[in-house]
């Protein structure tokens, strides 16, 4: 039998190194940008999506570089607005598990703006969850340290940076952080420890076989479960909790996805991450966002937001007022300056007739997209019509019970949605695809992706 006590760690019984940790690396770097010496610092930051992978991942990676491998100075930096965390209910609980107060990050919102006459403070970077600098941090004398990432390697900064370790297929970035971290043969806080083991079960579905999980990430799930703040008494399971610590012993990582507790503890971070009913279409384009600017072979740039979201199409319409969600998303387009955005909805099918086997609905995806240029649309559109990975099937907003002019488009865009038939394509495979398709490498069906 197993048995689970998860709760937000005390002073009495828990290290509050990590706190600590994050408290004065914040304090100290900003007391550098204030007096201008903050190029001393290397800056550790995920990508702008801002998903508990890239806050989990980049916290780590500091802490490693600055802690266990003494290199100075070293600060996390959360490319989300500080008025933006509320957006990801995941992050916020895995925090709490983790003891970490959300006031001790250095957010985007803490930094002055940057601009060509006046440059990010810090020229020294580490990329983890991603591996391509974004423009904003992109000045002359930027340079890239060091890539921890599981995404399509884009072939950058081979010369400057050490360790580059870009793994791909891995579930969790976090996953590779976290062996940096059992390599160097300390122990970490269990505070790290709970926020790493947390992104790895988020981004793996709970480790579960079959899905995402790859060996990477069940080993590193099982370094972690020992050391976090997730209490187990697995008597038949091989982990043993003692007074101060949970202990592994010859416990196969292959088995942890069925330990109760990490089960239970996998359920309420995906309801958490699930839990978007709240919010109104703005909040849902920018709550899980990236950007992308692509080349077209006449030389043009054409910039590309890509916006997760945990709603189905047909849910999302049916709350928004009459014509605000094409108002709120061409909105978005003009505040981001797109020519191209990309909605790409993952939920499951809630009515009886598809709820299947686990009562949990049947899992389904959507892509819709809206282009300015109707040029760029047809290329784009029939590409990505074309493609085998994804599987597309076009939709009509009849299916929906409405006509393009009621969600709210205006005649100067060209919008499509379409039914996502391989729902285990992601967003990792869906902008390489739409980068393929613009820059002119391949259509959808030959495009190595």
């Amino acid at each position: 039998m197993s048995s689970m006590d998860l709760r937000e760690p005390s002073p009495s019984d828990a290290s509050d190194a990590l706190s600590e940790f994050l408290s004065r690396q914040k304090e100290r770097y900003l007391d550098a940008v204030a007096r201008g010496t903050a190029g001393e610092w290397t800056v550790v930051m995920g990508n702008e999506a801002g998903d508990l992978d890239s806050l989990a991942s980049a916290i780590a990676y500091a802490y490693y570089a600055g802690v266990v491998s003494k290199h100075a100075p070293t600060i996390p930096l959360v490319q989300t607005p500080r008025e933006d965390l509320h957006l990801r209910a995941e992050n916020l609980h895995a925090l709490a598990l983790a003891g970490v107060d959300p006031a001790l990050l250095l957010t985007i919102s803490d930094l002055p703006s940057s601009s060509s006459s006046s440059p990010f403070p810090s020229t020294k970077f580490v990329l983890v969850d991603h591996n391509r600098l974004a423009p904003a941090f992109s000045h002359p004398s930027a340079r890239v340290v060091a890539v921890v990432d599981h995404h399509a390697d884009e072939g950058l900064y081979a010369d400057t940076a050490d360790p580059r370790l870009i793994e791909v297929p891995t579930g969790s970035c976090a996953s590779i952080v976290a062996r940096l971290l059992q390599h160097t043969g300390m122990r970490i806080p269990r505070e790290l420890a709970t926020l790493l083991l947390c992104s790895i079960l988020v981004d793996t579905g709970g480790l579960k076989p079959g899905g995402k999980a790859e060996d990477a990430d069940r080993a590193a799930a099982a370094f972690l479960a020992p050391l976090s703040t997730l209490s187990l008494t697995c008597q038949n399971e091989a982990l043993i909790q003692t007074e101060t610590q949970i202990t592994t012993q010859d416990a196969s990582s292959e088995e942890l996805h069925a330990v109760a507790p990490i089960q239970a503890l996998n359920a309420t971070l995906q309801t958490r991450k699930a839990s978007v009913a709240h919010l109104g279409t703005r909040d849902l384009l920018r709550r899980d966002y990236k950007e992308y600017t692509y080349t077209l072979p006449r030389g043009a740039d054409v910039c590309v937001g890509l916006a997760s979201v945990p709603v189905g199409l047909h849910a999302w319409l049916s709350r928004e007022p009459g014509g605000a969600f094409g108002t709120e998303a061409e909105a978005w387009m003009r505040t981001r300056e797109l020519d191209v955005l990309g909605v790409l909805t993952s939920f499951r099918d809630a009515e009886s007739e598809h709820s299947g086997k686990s009562g949990r609905g049947k899992h389904r995806r959507e892509q819709l997209y809206v282009v300015r240029d109707k040029a760029l649309a047809e290329t784009l559109f029939s590409g990505l019509e074309e493609s085998e990975e994804l599987k597309l099937k076009r939709r009509k907003w009849k299916d929906y019970d409405l006509t393009k002019e009621k969600v709210g488009f205006g005649g100067d865009v060209a919008v499509r949605v379409w039914k996502q038939k391989n729902v285990d394509a992601t967003r990792k495979t869906t902008a390489p695809l739409v980068k393929s398709i613009i820059e002119g490498e391949g259509r959808g069906k030959g495009a190595s992706l």
